[in-house]
């Protein structure tokens, strides 16, 4: 029998290597537990970052069809929008821009039936305010010309301050255009047949308004349907209207005809806003006095603001040349010529030039007969004074002198001698606001200096020798 000795060895060996075995046991244990963590946690990570890049691919299909589909939208916009958008210009150039409700031409945009009425309106009778000729109606806004179109007869619709704001039908606006062509401008409808495959959705009156649209090339259809029950956009408004305006040349003076033969168009054609069948291309061409060019409007710039001054300006500028280009020694008088002229002058007129010229006429026994016209649309801003294109004409019926035969040769003091009898000149005249109203006057100027060609007009004007100094020499020596 062992000893209690070895024994108690055997035993605290077993437990030592027990022990050791727990202490083991649960070091590897723990390191499992460790590895066990640090893999999940790696797991984790791997299915976060998977999570993030799915995440990140979703969201990258997501914006790739938005992208796609925005794109695919402004594509077929683009398609729809492109060929309208070259009307803009022309509808800021012609100052119906303004008149949109919220003063944009843009092609995209809808149109109010009230607003289409109102465009219509300023385009036929090419102004912005009607109250003049029109029964004042505040109800609601463009009341006014609402009420002038029902009583024009260009529509029957019960637009009122209840609905004034619906959206107008393209075929709507159609119908209202040639309702106005037909009762307002008595023009004739065009005899035509146009293949239209969606013809049959409209009425008959509808029917003929479409035909007469597009064979007088006010609208043109870009597919075989006119789709008129949809809303109309200012783009289709603004081709109405601009070839509408040019067609039957609503925006020139008693509607004179615009040019529309290539051979007649000017060079600087881009400078007016429209130019004249009836005017001659070198008239156009003549160079503009814009010395001070940072305040200075080319016509195309000014018609915008000041086409409703037309009217006035060409009687002024035409009734005081007028009264200057006709004279007879036996019956001018001071008081006479004085007043007629006062009438369309920013100023009083100079009493000294007057006096001198009545005595030049009685005493030389002058007669003289001419005429003026304003030559549409050459009306700029020099950048302090307007400036309008006027051709004279005027017969020196009568004369013992060649000198001084026109008022204005007295203005600036120098002698011009006239070496022809009959003479045909383009001026280019001045005027200018008037601060208590809106009349445009004329500006008392010297005549020769406004002739466009006078070293070769046949008119000769004395040296100011105050002002005079050889060609080549210094000014100021």
């Amino acid at each position: 029998m062992e000893s209690n000795d070895k024994k108690e060895s055997k035993n605290n060996k077993f437990n030592l290597f027990t022990k050791i075995n727990i202490f083991e046991l649960k070091r590897n244990n723990k390191t499992n537990k460790n590895k066990e963590k640090k893999e999940f946690k790696n797991n984790q990570k791997k299915n976060i970052l998977l999570n993030k890049s799915l995440i990140y691919i979703i969201v990258t299909i997501s914006i790739l069809v938005i992208l796609a589909a925005f794109s695919i939208v402004v594509y077929i916009n683009n398609l729809k929008y492109k060929s309208y958008i070259k009307y803009e210009d022309k509808m800021k150039i012609y100052g119906f821009d303004s008149m949109y409700n919220n003063k944009s031409a843009r092609t995209d945009e809808l149109v109010t039936k009230a607003e289409a009425l109102k465009i219509l309106l300023s385009a036929v009778f090419n102004t912005s305010d009607i109250s003049n000729f029109a029964l004042n109606n505040n109800e609601y806004p463009d009341a006014i010309w609402v009420d002038y179109a029902k009583s024009s007869g260009i529509t029957s619709e019960d637009i009122n301050k209840e609905n004034y704001w619906n959206n107008a039908k393209y075929i709507d606006v159609i119908t209202y255009f040639e309702n106005s062509k037909v009762k307002i401008l008595k023009e004739k409808i065009a005899d035509t047949e146009t293949k239209i495959d969606d013809i049959n959705k409209y009425t008959l009156a509808e029917q003929t308004a479409i035909k007469d649209m597009i064979a007088s090339e006010i609208i043109f259809l870009y597919s075989n349907n006119v789709n008129g029950s949809e809303r109309i956009f200012k783009g289709q408004l603004n081709e109405l209207v601009i070839n509408f305006v040019e067609k039957y040349n609503t925006i020139t003076m008693n509607r004179e005809k615009i040019n529309v033969n290539p051979e007649k168009v000017p060079s600087n054609a881009r400078d007016f806003p429209y130019t004249l069948a009836s005017v001659d291309k070198s008239v156009y061409e003549k160079t503009f006095n814009t010395q001070y060019s940072s305040e200075a409007m080319l016509p195309v710039q000014l018609f915008r603001y000041k086409k409703e001054e037309y009217s006035q300006i060409q009687r002024f500028a035409e009734e005081y040349f007028n009264a200057v280009l006709n004279v007879n020694y036996n019956t001018i008088t001071e008081d006479g010529f004085k007043t007629k002229l006062s009438e369309y002058l920013i100023y009083k007129p100079n009493d000294y030039a007057i006096k001198r010229y009545i005595e030049n006429v009685k005493t030389n026994e002058i007669i003289i007969e001419g005429k003026a016209k304003v030559q549409f649309p050459v009306i700029y801003s020099d950048g302090i004074s307007y400036r309008v294109r006027i051709r004279i004409t005027f017969d020196i019926k009568n004369s013992k002198t060649k000198d001084n035969l026109i008022y204005l040769d007295y203005i600036n003091g120098l002698k011009k001698t006239y070496e022809e009898n009959k003479y045909d000149l383009i001026i280019d005249y001045y005027m200018t606001n008037a601060i208590d109203n809106s009349n445009i006057y004329m500006k008392e100027v010297d005549l020769y200096g406004s002739i466009l060609d006078n070293k070769t007009s046949k008119i000769t004007q004395e040296v100011d020798k105050e002002n005079y100094f050889k060609e080549g020499e210094d000014a100021n020596s």
